[in-house]
């Protein structure tokens, strides 16, 4: 359903969790400052260092978060999805962009301005606090990458990716757990710090031993303890 009008816009926002709680006449005020945003399948929507002026609440698809060295080499730090808020940190700190986002697909969302978001966080604690939260979660899911990148070998590391996406994302079948989001394999080595000769290794063997099917370009898992099993490290 595409975002049209005031009421639409409110509607959004009151299933948004940092707005969460507040009254109808709040998500008004809101709703009013917003626009709305479409991004195609593989769209950039800002880049990194980029000046961030606005912040954005994705209303439909998924966007990915992630920095790109020297080299070219991209580490995907997280997606969102519908409910989720992207780009708050340059526009509290008033720093550039500390990473780019790109579509994984199709995407609509709601774009607020910096001065709107700021005036309306600072008369609005709760909001604030939820926006501490938010921030906290992007850090300890930055942290958690870094350690697992450092300490696992690849077959933990991409096994706790896949059981944390079929968890956000998974959808039951009568063949398994269905990742719906679809992701090459050069961006889940994005996101577990690897190269797409590697997952393309891993899925190859696991897909050998009827662990999981790649079909379309979505992964389904067939034995999902075994495979929280391999993300926990533990071998039977």
């Amino acid at each position: 359903m595409a975002i049209v009008g005031n009421e639409r816009k409110r509607e959004i926002l009151a299933g948004v969790g940092l707005f969460g709680g507040l009254s109808d006449q709040d998500l008004e005020g809101i709703a009013a400052v917003t626009t709305t945003r479409k991004l195609s399948s593989r769209e950039e929507l800002f880049h990194k260092g980029d000046q961030g002026s606005q912040v954005y609440v994705v209303c439909t698809g998924r966007l990915k978060i992630l920095t790109t060295s020297m080299d070219g080499d991209n580490v995907v730090f997280n997606t969102v999805g519908p409910g989720e808020v992207i780009g708050e940190m340059a526009l509290i700190t008033g720093a550039p962009r500390n990473a780019t986002v790109t579509a994984v697909e199709p995407c609509e969302l709601l774009v607020i301005d910096r001065r709107d978001f700021l005036a309306f966080v600072r008369s609005h604690p709760d909001t604030a606090i939820q926006l501490l939260v938010i921030l906290a979660n992007r850090l300890r899911g930055v942290s958690e990458l870094v350690e697992d990148t450092l300490f696992l070998n690849l077959p933990p590391r991409l096994a706790k990716k896949l059981t944390s996406y079929a968890e956000r994302y998974g959808e039951s079948t009568p063949q398994g757990i269905r990742i719906d989001l679809k992701l090459s394999q050069e961006e889940w080595g994005d996101l577990v710090g690897t190269t797409r000769e590697s997952i393309n290794k891993q899925m190859r063997t696991w897909a050998s031993d009827g662990l999981i099917s790649v079909e379309r370009g979505y992964v389904i898992i067939h034995r999902m303890e075994e495979m929280e099993r391999i993300a926990n490290q533990i071998l039977v």
